[in-house]
């Protein structure tokens, strides 16, 4: 992987050419996805070889209009396996490989949805275990039998802490007075809720409902602004 590690650590391009650029020249794409998957947060990014422009920019805005949801259900289903114990967790990349080349069969395909995961928050992966699920009614009826913690976690919030350390400390202490596990989930659903941070009085673009590349977008404008205002002064 060395002539992959290195390509990576200088290319000068976009991530999707990038992507495209690794499958038309390695043979062993499963465990280049692999590598990449793991590596490339932590790239040197030096810069120094200029990749080809394998795509357009409005073709990716298509592609991720036709192809973005079937990829991240697939990477969603694949996450689900893992953590549920149906695959392996040392198999989830070579598994997410074989899901892509099922459903995707040109190159082209393939390296989007290679860079569609790659730039997912959720990649590198990180094997969690089996969560814990219940119905409405159970949930209903744990948060009765818990309204008394509960109570704790809202004075919790109510007492003006500033410190994220003191508020987490006083939940611990909260928690560890609960016996059982389903109750404690149950609380600490709560109180993930109730302890959020809310910044009503910042009005922020919802970034949820922005596609990936409206997001690139935004950054490079901001990048824009940044650079005027340093060549101004």
């Amino acid at each position: 992987m060395e002539e992959v590690k290195y390509l990576i650590d200088n290319f000068d391009g976009k991530t999707y050419d990038l992507c495209y650029e690794l499958l038309k020249t390695c043979e062993k794409h499963a465990e280049v996805f692999e590598y990449v998957c793991k590596y490339y947060n932590n790239r040197e990014q030096k810069k120094t070889i200029q990749l080809e422009h394998y795509f357009k920019d409005e073709e990716i805005e298509e592609y991720e209009t036709i192809y973005g949801d079937t990829v991240n259900g697939l990477l969603n289903s694949n996450i689900k396996k893992c953590n549920f114990g149906i695959v392996a967790p040392d198999s989830f990349y070579s598994t997410l490989w074989a899901s892509i080349c099922l459903v995707f069969s040109n190159l082209k395909e393939k390296a989007f949805a290679f860079y569609y995961i790659l730039i997912d928050t959720t990649i590198p992966y990180q094997y969690l275990g089996k969560p814990l699920s219940m119905s409405n009614e159970r949930y209903k009826e744990l948060i009765e039998k818990n309204s008394c913690f509960i109570d704790k976690v809202k004075y919790i919030r109510d007492s003006h802490y500033s410190q994220r350390t003191e508020r987490a400390s006083l939940l611990l202490n909260c928690l560890d007075e609960i016996s059982d596990y389903e109750s404690k989930t149950v609380v600490l659903s709560q109180a993930i809720q109730m302890l959020s941070i809310k910044r009503a009085d910042i009005e922020q673009p919802d970034i949820g409902r922005l596609s990936r590349t409206d997001f690139e977008k935004i950054i490079k404008e901001i990048d824009k602004k940044i650079a005027e205002l340093e060549t101004s002064e």
